[in-house]
């Protein structure tokens, strides 16, 4: 018997077959449901809704990464204004050399690790021991205005550098080096002896034969391209604008579309110039500013949060020079030392840097090659004063240093028929005792007045003059005993000739600071120091070239690689050579080529240590200080990394992986 159905079996009366509701059936929904029914089903509603926008998110975030993007501009203050965007001559101002690192290429270049890399080279190869280096460069690299890249220019770019009518700064660095062009995509460099830091050198940055081969030497730091400049780097020049006395005031570089590395990210970089720190510290506290360097800067001192402090290390010092080559007091070593011990290093911290230098006490940076430095030497007045002292220097009643210079000091025998103005010398000391010399008459003849004179001196100081010869009477004949007790009696202090240097350096802070310090500490010494500052190009033509100094106080970069032989061998005591205190030293010169020669690390060490022994010995210049490099950036920007630099500008080594936007790829 069939079953039967009852009406409960399916009180909905929904059948297996319904089809899904239609739209109008939806909209219609809410009229059929209670108030309390519409508003769980609106609760149902944003939890499902709440729960598919925190999944899908989850998943983008967990299974996507966020990946640097172009796009984006930065601005940056500097102190100064650029004057040569030109590697031949950028070398001597620190805006020339960062900008320049922008635009133009070099065979290769460090990355943001700090590590050198290929550039305009896609390799190179070291043979024969480390004399000849060769490159090969890239296929289909292109001038900012189009042209085409090849080894002509390279070679353009070294020979003029070398070439001295173009008087670059670094014409040191390549002089004894010859260029060979091998075939358009490959140069070869042969050294005359192996030079384990050269592959530094090869950052050099090319110049485009094909603008500059027209310009003569005497026009060449003339060209409108030294402010128009067009390389290879990852930026190319925009814009330039100037004030009404026509200083560059502001530059805009662009990315360059068709760089032959990857990057850069950050699309725009325009470059702000100020006359003076306090100038760029206000447009940096109004906001206007995302990055910028400082001499000193503190972290406080800035009113914009988002602003970070970056510390690059160095290889570089700043010393007192010594012109062992002038005709000075400072050529002789006691001297130099007792000059070294009247600074205190840590008051020199302290009053100019605020505690933020690294004091030296070698020139040649330990601290970052890895061998040990000699002890930090103290302030010793009383030391110092006695070194002055076995050089004839005391001090005097007014509180200087003086040369004591007598009025006369006897140095030959005298005896009857001596003539001359010995004989006057002898006779006003006589004269001065009536006793001893009656008549006191002076007239440069050695007479029978002036014979007894001499005679009633001696047996007056018998015991001096005549008792250690045995002898009771005088003898009449001035001799070394005689001369002693007359230079001790009579020849007395007359023209002291007080101590007075002359210091040379930079008018930038804060080396004329540090100049005034020395000077002033100096002082104490009873030494009057006169303080001169000039302005790069003086000091380049007056000063360093014809090393007309007496003490310079500036600094020196030993490079990522150490190569202290430009600074310190015999050979390069002259322009172009970096051997500012004219050291010769044939010790120094043997450890200098060895260290040039070793490519093995540990080597190098003991040989630098070696040499640091011979340049505390020998003092031909005293370190003082350095810093670290500080340079300031908002924390938009991203991808800035700490490191080693050979010099300020090298901070832009990594600008290609710098980067303000971001983009978000799947991370499978």
């Amino acid at each position: 018997m069939p079953s039967q159905s009852s009406p409960f079996d399916n009180p909905a009366g929904f059948t297996w077959n319904a089809k899904f509701p239609s739209f109008n059936q939806w909209i219609k929904l809410p009229r059929v449901l209670t108030r309390k029914e519409k508003r769980i089903l609106l609760l149902f509603l944003i939890l499902f809704l709440g729960s598919l926008t925190f999944l899908t998110s989850y998943i983008y975030q967990t299974y996507t990464v966020a990946v640097p993007a172009k796009g984006g501009s930065m601005t940056e203050g500097m102190v100064g204004s650029p004057r040569f965007l030109n590697p031949v001559y950028a070398e001597v101002n620190d805006t020339d050399r960062s900008l320049t690192q922008l635009l133009f290429s070099g065979l290769l270049r460090y990355d943001n690790e700090g590590n050198l890399v290929g550039d305009l080279a896609s390799e190179y190869s070291v043979l024969e021991g480390g004399r000849v280096y060769e490159v090969t460069l890239k296929n289909n690299i292109r001038w900012h205005d189009g042209y085409a890249f090849d080894a002509d220019d390279i070679l353009f770019t070294v020979q003029t550098i070398q070439d001295p009518r173009y008087k670059s700064p670094i014409r040191a660095n390549w002089v004894g080096v010859d260029v060979q062009k091998i075939s358009a995509t490959k140069v070869r460099f042969v050294l005359k002896d192996p030079f384990a830091a050269f592959a530094e050198r090869l950052t050099l940055k090319i110049l485009p034969k094909h603008l500059w081969q027209e310009i003569t030497p005497e026009n060449f730091a003339l060209s409108i391209y030294n402010l128009q400049p067009v390389g290879t780097g990852p930026y190319r020049l925009i814009d330039v604008k100037r004030d009404k006395s026509g200083s560059v005031k502001e530059i805009t570089l662009k990315a360059h579309s068709k760089y032959h590395g990857e990057g850069p990210y950050i699309a725009t970089l325009i470059f702000k110039f100020f006359e003076t720190q306090e100038d760029l510290l206000k447009e940096a506290d109004a906001g206007k500013l995302q990055s910028f360097s400082l001499v000193n800067p503190a972290p406080s001192r800035f009113r914009d949060p988002a602003l970070l402090v970056y510390e690059f290390s160095l290889p570089r010092s700043y010393s007192l020079f010594f012109n062992l080559q002038a005709s000075s007091p400072v050529a002789k070593r006691d001297i130099r030392e007792a000059l070294k011990l009247g600074i205190d290093q840590n008051e020199l911290n302290e009053s100019i840097f605020t505690g933020n230098a690294i004091l030296l006490s070698s020139p040649l940076r330990g601290d970052l090659y890895g061998f040990e430095s000699p002890p930090l030497s103290t302030k010793d007045i009383e030391r110092a004063l006695s070194l002055f002292a076995k050089e004839g220097y005391q001090p005097a009643e007014s509180g200087s240093l003086v040369k004591i210079t007598l009025s006369q000091e006897f140095t030959a025998d005298l005896r009857r028929g001596s003539q001359g103005t010995q004989v006057i010398a002898l006779q006003e000391c006589l004269a001065k005792d009536p006793k001893i010399y009656p008549g006191g008459i002076v007239n440069g003849v050695f007479g029978p007045a002036t014979q007894q004179a001499v005679i009633a001196f001696q047996e007056k100081y018998v015991k001096d003059i005549l008792a250690p010869s045995s002898l009771s009477k005088g003898t009449g004949t001035v001799g070394p005993s005689t001369r002693a007790k007359l230079n001790e009696i009579c020849s007395a202090p007359q023209d002291d000739t007080p101590l007075y240097l002359t210091l040379t350096t930079l008018d930038q802070s804060p080396l004329k600071e540090v100049a005034s310090f020395i000077a002033k500490s100096w002082e104490e010494l009873g030494i009057e120091t006169e303080v001169k500052v000039l302005t790069p190009g003086e000091l380049e033509r007056d000063v360093l070239k014809p090393r007309n100094f007496e003490i310079l106080l500036f600094g020196e970069v030993l490079g990522r690689v150490p190569d202290p032989l430009p600074f310190w061998h015999s050979s390069q005591v002259k322009d172009p050579g970096l051997n500012l205190s004219g050291y010769d030293s044939s010790d120094a010169d043997t450890l200098l080529e060895q260290i040039r020669r070793t490519g093995d690390v540990q080597e190098r060490k003991a040989f630098l240590a070696q040499l640091q022994e011979l340049l505390v010995q020998d003092l031909p210049a005293l370190p003082l200080y350095d810093l670290t490099y500080q340079y300031v950036v908002s924390n938009e920007i991203k991808g800035v990394k700490e490191q080693l630099l050979s010099e300020p500008g090298q901070r832009f080594s990594g600008v290609l992986d710098w980067y303000i936007k971001t983009r978000r790829v799947w991370s499978f």
